[in-house]
């Protein structure tokens, strides 16, 4: 295995483990997530993991070619992917504390635009590289990924009540 390739999976794998251990913190009430020190630590984690991502798959140790056409719906689904995570981004206004229940824009369709963009280019990027056994390590970012929404989830629905579980009826993911 390619020495870089393991680099960037140890720093893939310590930013799945930080974003898991924050989140659960965070559930038993063991952090403040308005603290600023702390949610410096946690984006620096996170763009570590998203980085090491990205960088991780051009050098995967096991690569198939892909027909082009596989190719380009990988470059797809990670174009779409960047699409949702960024325009969420932009619609929240910040990734942590938001104070009320955000129903509008692409959250009228999708109750986790973000998530469901960080997936999507897990997967686009995965493919576009024919990238076998980062793909493997994909699948465990995609579990944390439902893992952190399954948390938050839970949240919303204690925090909103009646009104969040109208909202999910309407929504997908």
């Amino acid at each position: 295995m390619n020495a870089d390739f393991a680099v960037f999976l140890a720093l893939y794998l310590a930013g799945l483990v930080i974003r898991a251990s924050y989140e659960l913190l965070k559930k038993a009430g063991r952090v403040n997530s308005e603290g600023r020190i702390l949610f410096a630590i946690v984006l620096v984690a996170m763009l570590i993991l998203w980085v090491s991502w990205f960088r991780m798959c051009p050098l995967d140790p096991w690569r198939i070619n892909l027909p082009p056409a596989f190719r380009w719906i990988g470059l797809g689904l990670l174009i779409v992917g960047w699409g949702l995570a960024l325009g969420a981004l932009i619609q929240l206004r910040g990734v942590e504390n938001i104070k009320h229940l955000v129903t509008t824009g692409l959250f009228s369709w999708l109750r986790h635009p973000m998530y469901t963009g960080f997936i999507l280019w897990i997967l686009g990027w995965a493919t576009y590289h024919g990238a076998v056994v980062s793909s493997f390590f994909g699948l465990l970012g995609i579990g944390n990924i439902l893992f952190w929404q399954r948390l938050e989830e839970e949240k919303l629905e204690s925090q909103y009540g009646a009104d969040y579980r109208e909202y999910q009826e309407k929504t997908w993911f």
